[in-house]
């Protein structure tokens, strides 16, 4: 018998005869003093008698009062049975997801390792706060499609897994590609990094099954793939396409462009942000709608110019941004006044894309303007979650 059991019990046999009133008083006395602290040579006859005395007294109440039997045992119980230990979560052939939406945060590293002798790979994402929302899907090949490029990237392995974290971003020092080279997960690669949408290709050489734990103290995620057909309990993994669906970006095309969803009241203009992908300069403007209305991308003019000198609205004064060309935007029932707090005049100096500077924002109609290296083609996005503008500049 141990030191801890011993004094778990002598210290639950206290309680019992000190709070069970109904014990006659000469009754909870000798409880007591059998449950005093021995030498233990004499500590398990002491206990015994003490424990002999409880299930007598115990016997007897019953009779007058039955539901005391379900509180003594109840708690007894408690301390000489231990907690069953929690039944592990199968592996699943299918897509899933999870995370908490809205949830910010900053990958900090990734961590795979083999657990040969378990019959699984693990791949750990550790993150700076909370566990992002995330998707993770299968594909039936190891080509994926870069975000937001839609170049296509091959990796190590027959078959692939893709995960997509959102509002993430990921620190410096994580690697963009590394190959493990396990016996299932054989690389691990950064497959899209924009508008806080992070994106990652798993190339593997089989199976497909997955488990995935959500963890917390640090916060991480754990993706453990089976590498051994015994560590599944699903059937096999469901037909997929033999090829991933290219993402579906449009056409650059060399000429004005006009879109977005008339209507009121007016969109709040949120954030502008501007960033190189390969083959194009990026502009995002992103809007939210006001307490009680529906979101949407505000009716918008985007007119190409061929010289950066622009004019304000309303005042009509002249300003000359950097570079030889220009784009302006134009949108109506918009506004960034009271919720766009970042400077109205960016200066960027991307490979086209020199200078982003607000022109006007005046009765619900808002400008920008672009400053451009040289005449470049465009592409237009209306995007949603959160409701943005993208405007693509084509690159050399």
């Amino acid at each position: 018998m141990s030191d801890d059991f011993e004094k778990n019990l002598r210290d639950h046999l206290h309680t019992e005869a000190q709070e069970t009133r109904e014990f006659p008083r000469r009754l909870r006395g000798r409880i007591r003093d059998g449950i005093a602290p021995r030498s233990r040579a004499r500590m398990a006859p002491q206990l015994a008698l003490a424990g002999a005395l409880v299930l007598v007294a115990v016997a007897v109440l019953a009779f007058r009062n039955p539901a005391i039997i379900n509180v003594v045992t109840t708690s007894i119980k408690g301390i000489i049975q231990p907690s069953p230990s929690p039944t592990p979560q199968p592996f699943l052939c299918q897509d899933q997801s999870g995370g908490s939406n809205g949830q910010t945060t900053q990958l900090t590293s990734i961590r795979p390792a083999s657990h040969a002798d378990a019959g699984y790979d693990r791949v750990v994402f550790d993150f700076s706060g909370g566990i992002p929302s995330w998707d993770l899907t299968r594909q039936a090949s190891a080509t994926f499609v870069r975000d937001a490029s839609g170049q296509p990237v091959t990796l190590d392995g027959t078959v692939g897994i893709k995960l997509v974290f959102r509002d993430t971003d990921v620190a410096s020092g994580v690697p963009v590609d590394s190959k493990p080279a396990l016996t299932s997960v054989r690389e691990i690669a950064q497959i899209g990094n924009f508008e806080r949408v992070l994106t990652y290709g798993i190339g593997i050489s089989s199976s497909q099954c997955v488990r995935v734990l959500q963890l917390s103290g640090p916060s991480r995620l754990v993706v453990d793939l089976a590498t051994t057909a015994s560590a599944s309990t699903t059937a096999a993994p469901t037909p997929l396409p033999t090829a991933p669906a290219a993402t579906d970006l449009g056409q650059f095309t060399c000429q004005d462009r006009s879109g977005g969803t008339s209507g009121s009241p007016a969109m709040q203009l949120t954030d502008v942000r501007v960033a190189h992908q390969t083959g194009f300069d990026r502009i995002v403007f992103e809007f939210a709608p006001p307490a009680g209305a529906s979101p949407r991308v505000p009716a918008y003019t985007l007119s190409r110019q061929a010289s950066a000198h622009f004019v304000k609205d309303p005042s009509g004064q002249a300003v000359t941004m950097r570079g030889s060309d220009g784009l302006r935007v134009v949108f109506q029932q918009a506004t960034g006044a009271g919720t766009y707090s970042k400077s109205r005049d960016l200066i960027v100096n991307l490979p086209v894309v020199q200078e982003v500077e607000q022109l006007g924002d005046f009765e619900a109609v808002l400008s920008w303007g672009a400053g451009l290296s040289r005449p470049s083609c465009i592409r237009t996005l209306e995007l949603s979650n959160p409701t943005r503008l993208v405007i693509d500049v084509q690159t050399p």
